[in-house]
């Protein structure tokens, strides 16, 4: 077990006097980088955070393969994918349980194949769950096991190697998202059904209870086709129906299953709790990655707006920060990524020092933020479990307050955060 960080008190006074007293900034920056101007004071580079909680980190759960997210169920277990294909249910006590059956082909590779994986809201009624994965073509067999996995890997570097007409006839995949029916003794699930074939990245449902899917679109350039799924974040009846509500319905140039467009990947998608607001972390490719409120039907401005600079100068994507009709994001890190893979809203008892912050895991960054806000703005921000090689996938909330981690690599595994006990 490791323990970090004192107790400490945090200055809520003023954004411009934390500024003042804290002039240090949580944010990387390495010779031959330079920032990327921001728009407005406070967009980027937050002074560094107090240490303001003690924790523990502890190895929850190990052994998994891969594991990418996880949620926690009423009766205090908790549901975990991992991406070859499988989910698994861990219990209070990190008890692992064998793979539920009844999951659909997936063909892994990497980190892409069984991926998110979300409750609806009323779980505890209808047992049903959403997942994104990338489904197996007829012509080839899965079993989702980690050999298949292996020989999958292997074959995708041939795959690389076809021609784009070749890929186009030969698909790796099918990226879908799906709803199920969890068994009620959780071994099994029933009822499949595949709403819409996307590329999907995380997933939660609005207070309405319409699921938001962000999709990605990784190309820098070009004319983004709008009537596609991709670089949005899409809204639908849990049916997979479009609801009339949607904000571009009506609009023969955009997709009626778009809520909001001009996104790249936002792996992080959460709900502010002290607002009711959606907040988005997009990942920009090189550095530039931002958090953005969200608000329906606006434009994020990808690929024509982005704070992202190849090895610090060369601009990503036309190079442009502002864009008239495009909103602009709350805060971003430059020149160095922060590769948010998720996010989540503290609002437990465990850690009240934390309440109301937003923490964030990192992929290539290696670490969670921990951002300190006041409204929409970040006045500081913290970094936690600062361990080179290790590569952070998911975080989340227990009903006591803990929170857990995804470690995707090197050793994957669900760490778990506690406070410790007087004896500690």
């Amino acid at each position: 077990m490791n323990m970090q960080g004192k107790y400490g008190k945090l200055f809520m006074g003023s954004m411009v006097s934390l500024l003042m007293t804290m002039p240090l900034s949580a944010q990387q920056v390495f010779e031959g980088t330079s920032t990327v101007t921001p728009a407005y004071e406070g967009q980027t580079s937050a002074p560094l955070a107090p240490k303001s909680a003690k924790y523990i980190v502890s190895d929850f759960v190990t052994g998994l393969n891969r594991p990418w997210a996880m949620a926690h169920m009423p009766n205090g277990n908790m549901i975990v994918t991992e991406v070859p294909g499988r989910i698994r249910i861990i219990s209070p006590d990190g008890g692992v349980s064998d793979p539920i059956s009844g999951m659909p082909a997936v063909r892994a590779w990497g980190s892409r194949g069984l991926n998110e994986i979300i409750l609806d809201p009323e779980f505890g009624e209808n047992r049903m769950i959403y997942f994104g994965y990338l489904a197996a073509p007829d012509s080839v067999d899965s079993d989702n096991s980690d050999e298949t996995y292996k020989k999958f890997g292997a074959e995708r570097g041939e795959w690389n190697k076809l021609s784009r007409e070749e890929k186009a006839a030969n698909p790796w995949g099918h990226w879908r998202v799906a709803s199920a029916r969890l068994s009620d003794d959780e071994k099994s699930i029933s009822d499949l059904k595949v709403l819409i074939e996307t590329t999907p990245s995380r997933m939660l449902f609005d207070d309405m209870g319409k699921l938001l899917i962000t999709t990605q679109r990784k190309s820098p350039m070009g004319e983004p086709d709008l009537h596609n799924t991709l670089g949005m974040i899409l809204r639908l009846n849990k049916d997979g129906s479009v609801p009339q509500d949607n904000p571009y319905i009506g609009n023969d140039d955009v997709n009626d299953m778009a809520y909001v467009i001009g996104l790249r990947n936002s792996n992080s998608l959460a709900e502010n709790p002290s607002t009711g607001e959606l907040w988005a972390a997009d990942q920009a490719g090189d550095a530039g990655d931002e958090i953005n409120v969200i608000h329906p039907g606006k434009d994020y401005g990808w690929p024509y707006v982005s704070y992202g600079r190849v090895g610090g100068t060369k601009p990503v994507g036309t190079g442009f920060t502002t864009k008239l009709g495009t909103e602009q994001p709350i805060y971003y890190w430059s020149p160095v990524a922060m590769a948010p893979s998720s996010m989540m809203f503290y609002t437990g008892e465990m850690f009240p020092q934390w309440q109301g912050n937003l923490f964030l895991t990192g992929l290539s960054s290696q670490h969670i933020a921990r951002l300190v806000l006041v409204g929409d703005h970040v006045i500081g921000e913290e970094r936690l479990l600062d361990e080179p090689g290790h590569r952070l996938r998911h975080i989340s909330q227990g009903a006591d307050g803990a929170i857990y981690v995804l470690e995707d690599m090197p050793m994957p595994k669900i760490l778990k955060l506690t406070a410790p006990s007087q004896d500690d």
